[in-house]
C-alpha cells in the first residue's frame, strides 16, 4: 500500500547525474526526469559506511568485487513497513533495496531488473538463474514462473528464498560469459541447486518481475563524496533559496503574530538543526534582532555522539543552550517494563516532564516553539498545521518552519551551509535518539548492537532478565518487546 504523505520532490538530470528538486537543473538548465522511488520519498544521501555496507553485501550475496558505486552520488529511500528496507538509487535508477532479513538475521539485497542488469554488467558470479530461449515468452506474457524443464543453467551458490538473477541462455554462456542484455528479470529461488540438479519437473523459482532485456544507462561519474555532494548544491541552488526563503519569513511573521518569548528546540537530528540555522538567519539580523532560546531534552538515552554534537553546536553558534535532563529511565523500566511502541511511558518520564519543568519555570506566560517536524517523516506528521499547541505542555505553542521539506532538502542545505550534523548519520543511520527507541526496526537494532555493543548490552542484559521474571521467550527479546500487547511476547 502506498503511503503518500506529500509531494515527492526528487528528480534526477541525467546530463549532471545528481538529484534534483526542480523541474530544470541549475548547473546546465536541462529538464530533469522523476525518480520512481516509493513514496513518500524522503530519500537521503548515502554515506561513506552505507555504501561499504551495501557493496561488502553485494559480495557476499552475488559474489561482486567491481564497486559499482566509485565516484558517484548514492541515495537511500526509506521504504515503509515494518521491516528495514531502503531503496538504493543510482544513476536516477533504484537497482535494489537494501534488507535486514529477519529470518537469517543477516542483510541482503533485493535487487530490481535495472539492478540485475548492473550486477551483470559488473561482472555478477552468484545467484544466477538462466532459462531456455522458448521460456520468456511465457514469463512476459503470463507471468509464469521458471518450472525445472526450462532451466539451462543455475549457480550451484543458490538456496531455497534466495534472491536470483534470470537471464537468458545464449550460445556463449557455456564460458560463463554473462550479458547484461541476457538479464530477464528477477525472482526467488523455490529450490536448492541440489534440488534443481536432480529433479526434472517442479518450480525451481518465483518470477517478481521481468522485461525484455535492454542496456543500461549509466551516467557520468561526478567524482569524490565531497565533489558530488559540491555538485547537487549548485544543481539546487533555486530550489533550496526558495524553501529557505519561505520558512525564513514564516518564523518572522509567526513570531510577530504569536508574540510569545520564541525557543527552538534542539534534539542533535538533521532536523532540529535545520530549523536552528533558519532561526539564525530568521532572528540574528543585526538592523532587527530578535532573543531566542535553544532547547536540548537529555533524556539518558542518548548516543555520546549527540551529546558532543549538542556541545558542539552550542559553542559553534554562541547559543548557551538551555538543558533539561532525565536520570528516571532506568528505575522506571523496573517498575513499568519496556516502552512499547502502544504504551510510550518513556515520552512522557523522560522527554515531556523534564521539558515541561523548565518551561513552566521560565516562561511564565508561554513559550512559542520552533521544531523540527517534517510531514514526510509519518502519517501522523503528515496531517499537522504548520502551528498548534502542545497536547503535552500547556504552556507551549509548537510551530515547524520545515513541514513541507524532504529529507534532500535538509540534507542539501545543511551541506550547503556547512554545518555540524550528527556524526551518527555517517555511521548508516536514519534518524538520531535514544539508541533503544522502540520505533526502531530490526535493521535499525543491528546497527546499534554492531556499532555500540557495549551501549547495546545493558539493554539486552535487562531484556533477558525481565524475559526470566515475566516468561517471556527469545522472540520477544530479539525484537518483540517493542510491542506491549503483541500476542507472540507469551509461549
Amino acid at each position: 500500500m502506498k503511503t503518500v504523505l506529500g509531494k515527492i520532490h526528487l528528480k534526477w538530470c541525467k546530463n549532471c547525474n545528481v538529484p534534483v528538486l526542480d523541474k530544470t537543473c541549475g548547473i546546465c538548465n536541462l529538464e530533469t526526469f522523476e525518480v520512481k522511488v516509493t513514496p513518500p520519498g524522503d530519500a537521503r544521501p548515502a554515506f561513506k559506511k552505507d555504501i561499504e555496507l551495501i557493496t561488502k553485501t553485494l559480495k557476499m550475496q552475488f559474489g561482486l568485487e567491481e564497486n559499482i558505486f566509485k565516484d558517484k552520488l548514492v541515495l537511500l529511500n526509506k521504504a515503509p513497513g515494518v521491516e528495514y528496507f531502503q531503496e538504493i538509487i543510482l544513476d536516477g535508477q533504484i537497482i535494489g533495496l537494501l534488507n535486514f532479513n529477519e529470518k537469517k538475521h543477516d542483510w541482503k539485497i533485493i535487487p530490481t531488473i535495472e539492478g540485475a542488469r548492473r550486477l551483470i554488467n559488473a561482472g555478477c558470479t552468484k545467484k544466477i538463474l538462466t532459462v531456455k530461449k522458448d521460456v520468456p515468452k511465457y514469463i512476459l506474457e503470463s507471468g509464469a514462473s521458471v518450472l525445472r524443464p526450462g532451466v539451462s543453467y543455475v549457480s550451484e551458490d543458490i538456496k531455497i528464498d534466495d534472491d536470483i538473477l534470470i537471464l537468458i541462455e545464449n550460445d556463449e554462456q557455456l564460458n560463463f560469459n554473462f550479458s547484461e542484455n541476457d538479464v530477464l528479470g528477477v525472482g526467488r529461488a523455490r529450490m536448492d541447486y541440489s534440488e534443481i540438479i536432480s529433479s526434472e519437473k517442479g518450480m525451481v523459482a518465483k518470477v517478481r518481475k521481468a522485461e525484455l532485456p535492454k542496456t543500461s544507462e549509466i551516467l557520468l561519474k561526478t567524482g569524490t563524496f565531497e565533489e558530488s555532494i559540491g555538485l547537487m548544491i549548485q544543481a539546487n541552488e533555486d530550489a533550496i533559496t526558495r524553501f529557505e526563503s519561505n520558512s525564513v519569513g514564516f518564523m518572522k511573521n509567526t513570531a510577530k503574530r504569536i508574540e510569545r518569548p520564541i525557543s527552538v528546540a534542539y534534539s542533535g537530528g538533521k532536523d532540529s538543526l535545520t530549523v536552528l540555522l533558519l532561526a539564525i538567519t530568521a532572528f540574528r539580523n543585526p538592523e532587527e534582532p530578535v532573543e531566542f532560546d535553544v532547547l536540548f531534552n537529555d533524556t539518558g538515552l542518548e548516543f555520546d555522539e549527540t551529546l558532543e554534537n549538542v556541545d558542539l553546536v552550542d559553542k559553534l553558534y554562541g547559543l548557551n543552550i538551555l538543558k533539561t535532563e532525565s536520570g528516571q529511565f532506568w528505575e522506571k523500566v523496573e517498575e513499568y517494563g519496556p516502552p512499547g511502541r502502544d504504551n510510550r511511558w518513556c515520552s512522557e518520564i523522560c522527554k515531556v516532564g523534564p521539558l515541561g519543568k523548565l518551561i513552566d519555570k521560565k516562561y511564565e506566560k508561554g513559550c512559542l516553539t520552533f521544531v523540527g517536524i517534517r510531514k514526510y517523516e509519518s502519517f501522523s506528521r503528515s496531517k499537522k498545521p504548520r502551528i498548534w499547541n502542545s497536547p503535552t505542555i500547556e504552556k507551549q505553542m509548537l510551530s515547524s518552519p520545515i513541514l513541507n521539506w524532504s529529507a534532500m532538502h535538509v540534507w542539501i542545505y545543511l551541506f550547503k551551509n556547512k554545518a555540524p550534523y550528527n556524526v551518527l548519520y555517517t555511521e548508516c543511520f536514519d534518524r538520531v535518539g535514544c539508541f533503544m527507541c522502540p520505533a526502531m526496526e530490526i535493521g535499525e537494532i543491528e546497527l546499534v548492537k554492531q556499532g555500540y555493543p557495549k551501549t547495546w548490552d545493558r539493554w539486552e542484559d535487562f531484556l533477558k532478565n525481565y524475559a526470566k521474571i515475566h516468561g517471556k521467550n527469545e522472540e520477544w527479546v530479539s525484537g518483540d518487546w517493542r510491542w506491549t500487547n503483541k500476542k507472540s511476547n507469551k509461549n
